[in-house]
């Protein structure tokens, strides 16, 4: 019984253990980047289902990133 007691606490279970990559580098967004992001998702719903309030936040996104 003591046998299993030691294999269990001699195996490490903290995080450093695994090697992770660094993270990438995430290239800067504008907040004009968010809204044409924001109008493809909306564009791609809508080519989905025809929702009254998707089309009206479809257009209303729309008209903001024209402006």
């Amino acid at each position: 019984m003591s046998e299993g007691a030691d294999l269990v606490s001699a195996t490490p279970t903290t995080a450093a253990q695994f090697d992770a990559p660094p993270p990438s580098a995430m290239p800067v967004q504008s907040p004009g980047d968010a809204a044409r992001s924001r109008l493809l998702e909306l564009a791609t719903e809508l080519r989905r289902s025809h929702n009254r309030r998707l089309l009206v936040e479809y257009l209303r996104v729309r008209r903001s990133v024209r402006a």
